[in-house]
């Protein structure tokens, strides 16, 4: 199973979006994919389902009050077949309590119990430098990094940096994917300096795909469906398949589930 968190400490910049329409696209090309949602917030929750709804979570796993659930108990399926999703409450608030000895829990639900049965695994993260992300981190192999096309959101990417580089001293495995542009609003001169300067940044390591600013994303969670299934024509639609297959093509994947159990099997990409 690849695990990637998204992660940006800096709220507003397109994360929580970024994670739900990866995963969907993956899901939605046969990939077996599971999303957690490890924000609070719950905003890749009401993507699929109204947070009001959900009577266990991934606070129950990880922070629980009494025994921790098991993830089978907790996953619940969506609207995308190969898609599942392990939501979110406010409870996991409680998460930064329990202290550095919690932070190994995530990685250990998720490797012991449904390492086996994903293709992917796409961790949604809250907009800080807590313990919730030092846990994702610990239990990813790759990180994306959405920033918004904007200034001040440019500048916060170096500390984010830091603290992957440090989580690599307990988790030898994680490497940075890339970073992505997102909510590109090209009305703005400095949207496009912000890109350029990301770019001279990590040139290696920017998805040559751009997220454009839309409002079609933000109905998403009042709809309580991604991108794909609302909209599957739309810009926003199409940004997302675009940087799907940016993700695939660097992780040595074929564009789909089928191709890539072809290649394995020693057989040619279609």
């Amino acid at each position: 199973m690849i695990t990637i968190t998204i992660a940006n400490q800096k709220g507003g910049v397109g994360k929580s979006t970024t994670a739900t329409m990866t995963a969907a696209e993956l899901g939605m090309r046969g990939y077996r994919t599971l999303l957690v949602d490890a924000d609070p917030q719950a905003n890749a929750t009401s993507v699929f389902l109204d947070p009001a709804d959900v009577q266990v979570s991934l606070a129950d796993v990880i922070c629980p009050k009494d025994a921790p659930a098991k993830l089978e108990s907790v996953i619940v399926t969506t609207q995308i077949p190969d898609l599942d999703l392990l939501p979110a409450t406010l409870n996991l608030a409680t998460y930064d309590r329990g202290g550095a000895s919690s932070v190994g829990r995530l990685r250990k639900a998720l490797r012991d119990e449904v390492a086996h049965i994903y293709d992917f695994c796409v961790i949604d993260t809250a907009p800080n430098l807590g313990l919730l992300l030092s846990a994702s981190l610990t239990a990813s192999s790759h990180v994306i990094i959405p920033v918004q096309a904007s200034a001040w959101a440019v500048g916060a990417v170096s500390e984010l940096l830091k603290v992957i580089e440090e989580t690599k001293d307990t988790n030898e495995h994680l490497s940075l994917l890339g970073t992505v542009c997102t909510m590109l609003d090209q009305r703005t001169n400095v949207a496009g300096q912000s890109y350029i300067w990301l770019r001279d940044m990590l040139p290696d390591k920017i998805f040559n795909t751009i997220i454009h600013r839309t409002a079609m994303l933000e109905d998403c969670p009042i709809r309580h469906e991604p991108i794909q299934l609302f909209a599957p024509g739309s810009r926003a639609a199409q940004n997302y398949a675009d940087l799907t297959d940016e993700i695939l093509e660097r992780l040595g994947l074929a564009l789909n589930r089928e191709s890539s159990l072809r290649l394995l099997a020693g057989g040619e990409k279609s």
